[in-house]
């Protein structure tokens, strides 16, 4: 596995998992390495008036290096509630 073999020097290193909105619904599962530190970047969405769209490239741009800024463990780009509103294209 990735972990183990990065973690093998014994040198901390940082993972940033980007994710779909649908991970949302999951819990967060990290890897198993004192070495590792794992964060989670969800990817939701916005609404645009009434009507929800999906991220643009720039909003998940600077959503993910505002990630890379801090040291939360889950950060969620947009938003993922109402889930029953999100976009469905």
């Amino acid at each position: 596995m990735i972990v183990e073999e990065l973690s093998r020097p014994e040198k901390r290193w940082q993972l940033l998992h980007v994710c779909g909105s649908a991970a949302w619904k999951k819990p967060m599962t990290e890897p198993a390495s004192e070495f590792c530190m794992y964060r989670r970047v969800i990817l939701g969405f916005t609404f645009a008036g009434e009507h929800a769209r999906w991220l643009t490239n720039d909003e998940i741009a600077v959503g993910v290096i505002g990630a890379l800024q801090t040291s939360e463990r889950q950060i969620i780009v947009g938003q993922v509630e109402p889930w029953e509103k999100r976009p469905v294209y």
